[in-house]
């Protein structure tokens, strides 16, 4: 892999959040060619990256010590973080829903 252009490419030809691994060596660091640091789900990295798309999508780059790891979601949580939560990090979403259902349900049920 050469270029950060050829990964966009090949991660936007698979299924979202299938991430591929790229050497660190091969490529540059992310914020050279575009991408903003962010924050994600810790997997263990010691850097998140991201690059949103103009239809919205982003292209999300984990950083770990010897490698990349990138994959494409469906909607950049900097566009709308609520549908980033629903369609690319369901696990979460579920819990934001039950806290919601939690703390409403509090809600009404106080004097």
């Amino acid at each position: 892999m050469g270029s950060w252009g050829e990964i966009v490419l090949k991660v936007l030809r698979m299924d979202a959040h299938e991430d591929i691994v790229i050497p660190k060596y091969s490529v540059p660091n992310p914020v050279v060619v575009g991408f903003i640091e962010t924050i994600g789900e810790n997997k263990g990295q010691k850097k998140d990256y991201e690059l949103t798309l103009l239809d919205g999508r982003r292209i999300h780059v984990r950083e770990y010590e010897h490698c990349y790891k990138v994959h494409w979601d469906k909607i950049s949580p900097l566009v709308n973080l609520i549908e980033h939560l629903r369609r690319d990090a369901p696990d979460w979403w579920k819990i934001m829903l039950a806290l919601l259902g939690y703390f409403a349900g509090k809600a009404t049920t106080e004097d």
